[in-house]
């Protein structure tokens, strides 16, 4: 009996071994990098610049400027295996600031201060030495690194990290530090609020506040300008979205990389009708009845846009984005109502006063307001 036994499990072993000699083999070579290393003399110091491309994509670019963000590299070099894009690293012997000495004396910054003359000062004030060559060197590092990023890229995708509590969402509510820095927010109160996005682009602000993440929209004429990278990009009109958790969220960043990859490798509305956008607020005293996402807006039968977000502002009243298609544009003459339903969920309309004077309304000034039909 056992010498039968053990015949049988040979047998089934060898089977196993030929159905697996004869299987195709399905194996998926990751992109390798073609590594470029700048040396930059800034000083007395040489600090190298790294570029890794990956495929032939070179207009979505991948930028780390803190060495000591380890999480956020990590999870882009795991994504560009399988994309193809363009990353741009310092390298600082794992530490956020440099270091370096010039003219006998030692100067310190923070490398994502130093996009513009006035950051440079300011960060190198806060660590307690200025002169005009040291800013003058900086600059010329800045510019080196601004060399490496194609004329006009289709996205900046900068990797960060913090620590728990000292950089968040919470930095732009209302009567916190960089209440000043953000257009519009998108909180979700059952995420990190270390784990946000930040962005100098209305739609992909949009399309990741749908995704239900925290994120910001910065306001690029009244930011401070701290010679951030994110001011820079504000200022020249380029797309970018810095993608930031907190230290050791690896699976957090994986994801929301990937997420911000996708979005920032479509084309501006692809898919969709052309549309404009607008600030709305339905004030609370209105109606007893708070939005969906995605709310159709109709003109008689016809739709003309959507409530693309929902949230609430320090009065209670409901505020967010709307989008009307680029055929049917706003005018004074008309009003936004929330029409009331007893057989369904309330709709909202558009309707024209022919009695009032028309006058096209300037999406970036306006903020539309939404009121309960009499």
């Amino acid at each position: 009996m056992q010498k039968k036994h053990w015949s049988v499990i040979l047998l089934f072993v060898s089977q196993v071994m030929a159905a697996q000699t004869s299987m195709r083999k399905v194996v998926i070579q990751p992109n390798s990098p073609l590594i470029n290393t700048i040396f930059h003399k800034l000083g007395d110091r040489t600090i190298q610049i790294k570029t890794f491309q990956y495929g032939k994509e070179k207009d979505i670019v991948y930028v780390n400027v803190h060495d000591d963000e380890i999480t956020s590299v990590n999870a882009a070099k795991r994504l560009l295996e399988i994309e193809s894009g363009l990353l741009i690293k310092i390298e600082n012997y794992k530490t956020r600031n440099i270091k370096f000495r010039l003219d006998g004396k030692y100067y310190t910054f923070d490398p994502n201060r130093m996009f513009s003359r006035v950051g440079i000062i300011q960060t190198l004030t806060m660590f307690g030495k200025v002169s005009t060559r040291a800013v003058d060197e900086i600059e010329k590092f800045a510019n080196r690194i601004l060399q490496l990023i194609p004329e006009t890229p289709r996205c900046i995708i900068a990797l960060h990290n913090n620590t728990n509590g000292k950089f968040s969402i919470n930095s732009f509510l209302p009567g916190n530090i960089r209440e000043k820095d953000a257009k519009r927010l998108y909180i979700n109160q059952e995420e990190d609020p270390d784990d946000i996005f930040l962005t100098t682009d209305s739609a992909l602000y949009q399309r990741l506040a749908d995704d239900k993440y925290n994120t910001i929209f910065q306001d690029n004429d009244n930011a401070k300008k701290d010679g951030s990278l994110s001011i820079y990009c504000g200022e020249k009109g380029i797309r970018y979205v810095n993608c930031e958790t907190e230290h050791g969220h690896d699976i957090q960043y994986q994801q929301m990389i990937q997420l911000v990859s996708r979005h920032a490798n479509l084309k501006e509305n692809a898919g969709e009708p052309e549309v404009i956008a607008y600030t709305y607020r339905l004030s609370p005293a209105a109606v007893n009845y708070t939005p969906r996402s995605n709310a159709e807006i109709m003109f008689g039968e016809k739709k003309v846009g959507l409530i693309r977000s929902v949230s609430t502002d320090s009065s209670w009243a409901t505020v967010g984005k709307l989008e009307i298609t680029k055929d049917f544009p706003l005018y004074s003459n008309m009003d936004l109502l929330l029409v009331p339903s007893p057989m369904s969920t309330p709709r909202f309309e558009v309707r024209i006063d022919p009695t009032r004077q028309k006058e096209l309304l300037d999406p970036s000034k306006t903020v539309v307001s939404i009121r309960a039909s009499e």
